[in-house]
C-alpha cells in the first residue's frame, strides 16, 4: 500500500518572498536550508580533466592506423609501428636508432631473467672494426 502523501507545513516565509507559508516537500526545501542569492552548492565545481603528457601520449601511442606492408594492407597501433621503424632503422645500420634500442631494451629488461656475459677487449675491438669497415658486425 501507498504511503498517502506528506502533508504541507506552514512555515516562516514562501519562496516568492512574501512572508506566507509554502509547502515543504521534494523540490521545495525550507528557506533556511535554502542557497543564499549568489552561493552555489558546489563552490570548487568539478575538478578539471588532468592533462598529463605521459598520459597523452600512452593514449596516442594506442590508437590504430593502417599501414601497406609488403603489398598488404596492416591495421597496427602506433605503439607497434614505431617499433617496427626503430628495429628496422637500427637493421639498417642508424647509429641513433641503435643506441636508443640498446637503451630500451636495457631499461626494460627483467633483472631476474638477464645472464651477463663477460666478454674480452680483443673481441670487442675485432667487432668494432668490423662494423665500422662495413660488415655490419653480423656474425
Amino acid at each position: 500500500m501507498a504511503k498517502p502523501p506528506a502533508k504541507a507545513e506552514p512555515r516562516k516565509g514562501s519562496p516568492k518572498g512574501d512572508g506566507e507559508p509554502g509547502p515543504v516537500g521534494p523540490g521545495n526545501p525550507p528557506i533556511h536550508s535554502r542557497f543564499k542569492p549568489g552561493q552555489s552548492g558546489n563552490p570548487a565545481g568539478r575538478p578539471r580533466k588532468e592533462r598529463n603528457l605521459l598520459k597523452l601520449i600512452e593514449t596516442e601511442l594506442d590508437t590504430e592506423i593502417s599501414l601497406t606492408e609488403n603489398g598488404q594492407r596492416q591495421r597496427m597501433s602506433k605503439r607497434e609501428a614505431l617499433a617496427k621503424r626503430m628495429v628496422n632503422s637500427a637493421l639498417q645500420g642508424d647509429p641513433k636508432a641503435v643506441t636508443a634500442l640498446i637503451r630500451l631494451l636495457g631499461s626494460g629488461s627483467d633483472t631476474s631473467q638477464t645472464e651477463t656475459v663477460i666478454v674480452d677487449a680483443a673481441t670487442v675491438a675485432s667487432f668494432a672494426q668490423r662494423f665500422v669497415a662495413g660488415e655490419g658486425g653480423e656474425p
